[in-house]
């Protein structure tokens, strides 16, 4: 990959890593209120809510880490270029 494509690939990573943790948040909220409103801690709905809560915080670590990611490489590409 040239320099010109590398640097074009940036905000399309950086914007797959914000929409990933925006729905993470979102989901993330959706468990917490199912989680909330159940009566009972053995409800059909709580267990995949937690699951789920878990998988939530892990798509917003590999978000984190894509955004990082591609904060390197365009340091790494102003290093080249300067």
């Amino acid at each position: 990959m040239n320099d010109v494509a590398s640097l074009a690939a940036i905000p399309s990573a950086l914007q797959s890593a914000t929409s990933a943790i925006q729905k993470s948040v979102e989901g993330l909220a959706q468990d917490a209120n199912t989680v909330a409103r159940s009566q009972d801690v053995m409800s059909r709905d709580v267990l995949p809510a937690l699951i789920d809560s878990r998988q939530q915080v892990l798509y917003t670590q590999a978000a984190a880490k894509l955004i990082a990611a591609s904060d390197e490489m365009t340091k790494s590409l102003l290093d080249v270029t300067a």
